[in-house]
């Protein structure tokens, strides 16, 4: 996970002034090639969450979206889990923005693995969430659009100019 660590701490670094897409698709590669285990990528990523800094905290949301979005089942069973979800769940008491961002992950993840049998605990953790009276932000499909299986690896840019 040495590089993958790496890209990480530079995705979530508390002096970025905006997302860091190139090193969150590095990741999302690392971890699509099986050159980062999903396991140890996803617990780097909790660590961040629970950064006093609120930056890094929201930068770590980002990864873990993009990961859970681009990477399939490996990182599913690992976010997808009673774990990951109480973790979640506990860091709703901190600032607002993480707030809202944890919310909005809980609920498009909800209604992405809806259909999943393996993945209940998201499904149950949204509903519980909704009776204890947490507001959600209003939910579009495309939120939860995206695949529960592997996607195929992403191919070399074919845009270079030929010499």
């Amino acid at each position: 996970i040495g590089n993958a660590s790496g890209l990480i701490n530079k995705a979530t670094s508390q002096l970025l002034l905006e997302t860091d897409w190139e090193s969150i698709l590095q990741i999302c590669d690392l971890i699509r090639q099986g050159d980062a285990q999903a396991k140890y990528a996803i617990g780097a990523i909790k660590k961040k969450l629970n950064d006093k800094n609120p930056h890094v905290a929201l930068y770590a949301l980002e990864v873990l979206e993009s990961v859970v979005k681009n990477c399939g089942q490996t990182v599913h069973d690992e976010v997808a889990s009673k774990q990951t979800m109480e973790e979640l769940k506990d860091l709703l008491k901190t600032e607002p923005n993480v707030r809202n961002k944890i919310l909005y992950l809980i609920q498009a993840w909800a209604h992405a693995f809806r259909n999943e049998p393996k993945y209940k605990v998201v499904q149950d953790t949204y509903q519980i969430m909704k009776v204890e009276g947490h507001e959600f932000p209003e939910f579009k499909e495309s939120d939860a659009m995206f695949a529960a299986e592997r996607p195929p690896p992403r191919a070399p840019p074919s845009c270079l100019p030929s010499t």
